[in-house]
């Protein structure tokens, strides 16, 4: 709304008031029109001070005059829900009970605005509103194709380009994995990667899709103890795991898909399958807390970088390398 708009609305009150006190008067011989006006005035007024629903419960006079001084229209916590508790979305539930758990309602910064989708005018002249929203449309689509045209002049006039290709060879998967190992590590790194080649398997995905595991080689895991030490992972946890497993194989693909596991052990614990209901319980039960185990050592960053050495180690074995060598 518009301030003229706003300023001529009043003064189309006060005419309203002077004409209906007018009309009054004609019909009540015992009423005049000063009388009729009274009467009037305080409906106004009375209009001004009682608050109101659709403003959050304040009252038109206390919106009019925080607009004029520059403030604004701060959400009641009581209204909380009423203004945010229809969206089920975490960020509209996050600002909820931001307001419920504020110290006071300007304290949470939450305001509110009156904006009608319709004025007044719109009512009692819906031809000129036709008439206004028509020529704002036709404004806004001149608006489009101009910049339409300008955004096609700008690709046109712009000169061509072509990167420059780049020199150098691809680092290969075995190349990737053999220079984790520098610089060399303490005698204590080496003996945890020997351990993991006496317990640990690698997944391999074969060229027609299957998943298969093979023994990891010292060279990988020697790359893969020192990735895991550099995220800052404690491998004498790990190792401590691993040691208390009462099976013989670890695959690797459980320290960076815990959850996916889990719930395929889930599932076969509670007879997900005819090889689930007749297999040992007590066995799903120590896969189950081993995995849990492992899953509280890794932390997010070196998850994710676990996930990408195991992409290195698949990629090496589809390109027929079989593991990568120990160096001389």
């Amino acid at each position: 709304m518009s301030i003229q708009e706003a300023a001529l609305y009043g003064d189309l009150v006060v005419a309203l008031r002077d004409y209906a006190a007018g009309q009054l008067a004609c019909v009540s011989p015992d009423l005049d029109a000063e009388t009729a006006g009274g009467r009037l005035d305080e409906f106004i007024r009375t209009w001004f001070f009682t608050p109101q629903g659709e403003l959050y419960g304040s009252a038109p006079r206390e919106v009019i005059w925080r607009e004029q001084l520059g403030e604004g229209n701060p959400i009641p916590r009581e209204y909380a829900a009423e203004a945010y508790g229809d969206c089920d979305c975490p960020i509209c539930q996050m600002m909820r009970e931001e307001i419920e758990n504020a110290e006071s309602d300007e304290a949470h910064g939450h305001f509110w605005n009156y904006f009608p989708d319709s004025c007044l005018l719109d009512r009692y002249d819906p031809e000129g509103s036709e008439e206004r929203w028509r020529q704002e449309l036709a404004e806004m689509q001149e608006w489009q194709v101009e910049r339409e045209a300008e955004r096609n002049k700008s690709q046109d006039a712009a000169p061509g380009y072509a990167p420059v290709p780049l020199s150098g060879q691809e680092v290969d998967a075995a190349t990737f994995l053999s220079v984790l190992q520098r610089p060399w590590l303490d005698p204590e790194l080496h003996r945890a990667a020997q351990q993991l080649v006496d317990h640990c398997d690698v997944p391999l995905t074969s060229a027609t899709g299957g998943l298969s595991y093979r023994r990891i080689t010292l060279a990988e895991a020697l790359s893969l103890i020192a990735g895991l030490n550099g995220q800052g992972m404690d491998a004498k946890a790990l190792l401590a795991q691993i040691d208390a497993w009462p099976y013989e194989n670890v695959a690797l693909d459980w320290l960076t898909e815990p959850e996916k596991v889990l719930a395929a052990v889930e599932w076969a614990m509670n007879g997900g399958s005819p090889q689930g209901r007749d297999a040992d319980a007590t066995r799903f039960r120590h896969h189950r807390d081993f995995i849990l185990a492992l899953a509280q050592l890794m932390s997010p960053a070196a998850r994710l970088w676990m996930s990408g050495w195991l992409e290195a180690v698949r990629y090496a074995g589809m390109a027929g390398g079989g593991g990568v060598p120990v160096p001389a």
